[in-house]
């Protein structure tokens, strides 16, 4: 096992990953102001995969089977070709601070789904998807009272961006309990490599039903500047930097620069884009961040590996006496399951950038 790295890795790490994927929602905003959603997903994850793909090769990392390749393209085009654009299209009409909080009840879905499937799902997960509908409520407050003859009207396309909004987290769910029956036997950076090309490849297709190349014109710069950003920062830097978290932090601490994005990209709107700060985005946006830590808490407690909790392998007393077989099948055994949760938390890293 490798020694732990230096503090201050970690900690550029984890600032690194809560403010590159707190400022995506801003950036897709910009933009989709003169790129249509669908072929800048095209562009975006195409040319996102297609280097990690080519860095993975030149480093010798083999290509995935047969039976892997079509298990990542279903997630590719749930989450990659479908999931984000939609995110894409709703910042159309609606903020990107709004859009950042209306998303964040992805874990909430995972509860009703995985009660559709027969897991069976602790208690506070239940009462946690309860305060996340609540805090629903409360973001979409304002817009509701507008609709029912309020003196506040929202744009007449509102209700359809929130469809979009909330059908992506349904589709990162269900993408992500298709990985997790269908898993691959691939390295992990290879997937990720090989679903955002996947993902890019579908979303033409798509991009041409929807007539885009028939109404995009030449992109303005600031647009272009917004998706090179989207691509160096929110699919390179703060992937890799959530990834260098994923396999030296507790899942716990890792799973916080979620909450801790949903708060950036509420500031980056605010400051940067001029948005609004309402009460009902204030207390809105809090309760379901609540709602989903709740949730959130009560899945990582179920998951939680039974030697997660013992001594790291490395102890001095356990290095000095590698000589002891039965201790060494111990260390073994124990550090097997810590390498099957960072596993599965690397899994949750790759389709938490896939909203991003």
């Amino acid at each position: 096992m490798n020694p732990s790295p230096p503090t201050y890795l970690l900690t550029l790490a984890f600032i690194t990953a809560s403010l590159a994927w707190g400022t995506t929602y801003a950036a897709m905003k910009v933009a989709v102001e003169t790129i249509p959603p669908f072929l800048l997903a095209v562009g975006r994850f195409t040319v996102a995969g297609a280097v990690i793909l080519v860095v993975l090769r030149l480093r010798g990392v083999a290509w995935p089977s047969r039976t892997d390749w079509p298990r990542i393209a279903v997630v590719g085009f749930l989450m990659l070709a479908l999931a984000n654009p939609f995110i894409c299209w709703a910042e159309s009409y609606v903020d990107s601070g709004f859009a950042a909080l209306a998303v964040n009840i992805g874990p909430l879905v995972f509860v009703v789904l995985a009660a559709l499937f027969g897991q069976r799902v602790p208690g506070m997960a239940w009462i946690g998807l309860v305060v996340g509908l609540v805090g629903v409520a409360l973001l979409c407050g304002r817009d509701m009272g507008g609709a029912l003859g309020g003196s506040f009207k929202p744009h007449p396309n509102f209700w359809w961006a929130m469809g979009a909004l909330f059908a992506s987290p349904l589709l990162w769910a269900i993408g992500s309990i298709y990985h997790t029956r269908r898993p691959v036997a691939c390295s992990h950076l290879m997937m990720v490599a090989c679903q955002n090309i996947a993902g890019g490849v579908a979303a033409l297709p798509l991009a041409l039903i929807f007539g885009e190349h028939l109404r995009v014109g030449p992109p303005s710069r600031e647009s272009l500047l917004a998706a090179v950003w989207l691509l160096v920062v929110g699919s390179w830097m703060g992937y890799m930097a959530y990834m260098y978290c994923v396999l030296h932090l507790p899942a716990h601490r890792t799973a916080s620069a979620m909450y801790i994005n949903n708060v950036i990209a509420v500031l980056v709107g605010c400051l940067v884009l001029g948005e609004v700060f309402t009460w009902n985005l204030a207390v809105g946006g809090l309760t379901i961040i609540i709602g989903v830590w709740m949730a959130n808490t009560a899945r990582l407690r179920r998951a939680r590996p039974p030697l997660a909790a013992s001594a790291p392998a490395e102890t001095p007393s356990a290095i000095e006496r590698d000589d002891d077989k039965h201790r060494n099948q111990e260390q073994n055994s124990t550090a097997e399951c810590a390498n099957d949760s960072a596993q599965g938390r690397s899994i949750e890293a790759s389709i938490d950038s896939s909203m991003q």
